[in-house]
Formats: C-alpha cells, sequence, structure tokens
C-alpha cells in the first residue's frame, strides 16, 4: 500500500497514492528531474516539466479530479496551465516525493 497524499490545489482536488517504499529507479527518476529543474531554473516552465520525469515513476495513482484533469496522467497530457495551478500542483509533489524520500532515511527509535 503507498502513501496517499491529499492535494491542497483548489483546481484538482483530491488524492494523489505514492509508492511507498520508492524503488531505485523512481529514486534515480526524482534525483535526475531535481539536477534538471536546477538546470532549468524553477520559473522556467521546462523546469517544471523535467520535474514530471521524476514524479510520474513515483506515483502509484492518480485520483485528482476537476477542471480537465487527465485520467491517465502522462507526460504529454499533464495539464500546464493554468500555470500557477500547475505550477503549485508539481511543486507539491516533489515535496511530498522529498518527505517520502527523507522519511525512509530516518532511524527509528528502538
Amino acid at each position: 500500500m503507498g502513501k496517499i497524499i491529499e492535494s491542497p490545489i483548489k483546481r484538482w482536488p483530491g488524492k494523489v497514492t505514492l509508492h511507498d517504499p520508492l524503488t531505485f529507479p523512481m529514486v534515480f527518476a526524482f534525483e535526475d528531474a531535481l539536477a534538471e529543474i536546477r538546470e532549468q531554473g524553477t520559473d522556467s516552465a521546462r523546469g517544471f516539466y523535467a520535474a514530471l520525469g521524476g514524479i510520474l515513476p513515483c506515483v502509484e495513482e492518480w485520483g485528482l479530479s476537476g477542471n480537465g484533469f487527465p485520467e491517465n496522467v502522462t507526460l504529454e497530457n499533464f495539464p500546464a496551465v493554468p500555470r500557477a495551478s500547475s505550477h503549485k500542483l508539481i511543486a507539491w509533489l516533489i515535496r511530498e516525493i522529498t518527505d517520502l524520500f527523507m522519511e525512509s532515511e530516518e532511524v527509528p527509535n528502538e
């Protein structure tokens, strides 16, 4: 069972299920995407598009609705506009995946 997260984006409410745990290929794709974002810039549409290459492998299931969000999400059909909502959604997913990645590195109290 993956980690279920609730979308804070008003335009696209619902839930997203992240793979938990993440596999090496997922982590590699995510790390590569973060490197591409740094290269392209955080205000660049190309940077956000690059982020999707690392986000999509980490998502087990999309449960977002409203305003034309696709049922089967791909790089080609992920909504790029409205720009503010799209960027907020991608930034939120980056934070959530980063939190999941960092959470796995914490040593539990024994």
